[in-house]
């Protein structure tokens, strides 16, 4: 605007100091709750009842309670339909932290993860339980990929060329020295022993020469900006085109259910009674199983997370959804998880996305949050995925597992109620991050106990048989 146009009662030298959005809620108390989980320092207003702050760092926000108000009921998930009652746009030194911290479990609303914008930005959303919304960004000349490209050139003395995002915190590594590595970036909630323990876990694989990704260092965990980081080398696969074909020369199903049944035979000891991940004598003693996202630790721990997940989420579920919404929450929280089944060294996703078909053969990657923990865990959830695929595929996984295991009756007896467990943490999953309503996700969980069910069936009658 040309000075000329300025108006007249404009005030020269009145700088604006700050700007604070004022956000409506429903209970002043659980508002200044929710955002105390968010890192802010909140405080009631001592002059005005129903009424607030929440201040972190140089931003603040008001909290004002309104009679009637409630969440828009045009869906739930962050920026459904862009109908919500207050907005604002934060801007941060790093959106990915940031998320990270905001979508743990335990805190309420609703979080979704970051991603790079046309307007270069990287950019996340938060949505308080009152339907509130925060956007959150951050410069994509900042972006992940270049400090951790700087942090592992100066950790390690490599020179990398490239740096391709494969997932949330795992990065392809292209180097200009060497063979290229895998970088994965943990969440500061994931402590640095639980990353160390994954590193026992790859070094015991090894050697037990195990087709599994390997280290690509003596030391391959650092810490950068205090999350942990994990190096490892990059199993490099076939072209996509050719990928079948090299898992069925590599042995097809048959080879990946004996590959689980072997690993289920390796060394281990008690959960519970070793350090990071390994006891001295190189076995495994961390208890693992638990999907990495919820929770480290056996089963049960990501049961108990899938389950406080949606405890969180539970107050920006529309009325319409609510009851759909309890039989969600008594389905996770009566799921097996397992407990009291024979144990043996298990991997938390043992599932084909999971495996990379190489020249030389299947490489299984991804081992975050394995350890020792109930064997039926992880073979229901193989069993399950090949089975919703063509119920005989499961009968190949099942003749390559038993050329090591024998399956125990207790372990049959609960292949189906175990076999469901993961799938329907899964859709809880998608519940809570707003891709799924909790109508839909009941739908889809009655499919999946009749699959599961089946299977089971299959199973056991394919034994009996023998």
């Amino acid at each position: 605007m040309d000075d000329d146009a300025a108006p007249d009662n404009a005030a020269p030298g009145n700088a604006l100091r700050s700007f604070s959005p004022v956000f409506p809620v429903r209970d002043l108390r659980r508002a200044l709750a929710h955002y105390a989980s968010l890192g802010f320092t909140v405080e009631p207003y001592a002059g005005e009842q129903g009424y607030g702050f929440a201040a972190r760092d140089a931003v603040s926000l008001h909290l004002s309670l309104e009679e009637g108000h409630s969440p828009p009921e045009e869906g739930h998930g962050p920026e459904a339909g862009h109908e919500h009652v207050g907005t604002a746009y934060l801007y941060v030194d790093d959106a990915d932290a940031l998320y990270d911290e905001w979508a743990r479990p335990g805190v309420g609303g609703l979080t979704r993860r970051v991603g790079d914008t046309p307007y270069q930005l990287r950019e996340g959303s938060h949505v308080d339980p009152d339907g509130n919304l925060i956007r959150f960004g951050s410069p994509m000349p900042s972006r992940p990929g270049e400090r951790l490209r700087a942090h592992l050139q100066a950790r390690h003395g490599i020179t990398v060329a490239a740096m391709t995002e494969l997932d949330l915190g795992v990065w392809r590594v292209t180097r200009a020295d060497g063979p290229d590595w895998v970088a994965r970036w943990f969440a500061a909630r994931r402590s640095a022993a639980a990353v160390a323990g994954d590193a026992a876990i790859l070094r015991h694989l090894a050697a037990h020469d195990f087709p599994a990704e390997r280290c690509a260092t003596g030391e391959p965990v650092s810490v950068l900006d205090g999350r942990s980081v994990l190096v490892t080398e990059w199993a490099g696969p076939v072209p996509r085109p050719r990928r079948r074909d090299a898992i069925r020369a590599g042995g097809g199903l048959r080879q990946l259910g004996g590959l689980l049944g072997r690993l289920h035979t390796l060394d281990t000891v008690p959960a519970g009674t070793g350090g990071a991940g390994g006891g001295a004598d190189g076995t495994v003693t961390r208890p693992g199983g638990a999907w990495h996202h919820l929770a480290d630790g056996l089963p049960s721990a990501e049961i108990e997370a899938a389950g406080r997940m949606l405890s969180a989420a539970a107050p920006v579920i529309p009325d319409a959804e609510r009851t759909a919404f309890a039989a969600l929450q008594a389905e996770v929280a009566g799921l097996d998880t397992a407990d009291g089944l024979p144990e043996g060294l298990i991997h938390p996703d043992f599932v084909l996305a999971n495996v990379v078909a190489t020249a030389d053969g299947m490489v299984l990657v991804d081992w975050t949050g394995a350890g020792r923990g109930p064997r039926l865990w992880p073979l229901a959830f193989l069993l399950y995925a090949e089975a919703a695929k063509d119920p005989r595929r499961a009968g190949l996984v099942l003749s390559g597992y038993r050329e090591h295991v024998t399956l125990e009756a207790d372990e049959l007896d609960r292949l189906g109620a175990v076999a469901r467990a993961r799938p329907l943490v899964l859709r809880a999953w998608s519940v809570c991050t707003g891709h799924l309503t909790p109508t839909d996700a009941m739908t889809a969980a009655a499919q999946e106990r009749a699959l599961a069910e089946m299977t089971a069936t299959r199973v056991r009658a394919a034994l009996a048989g023998q």
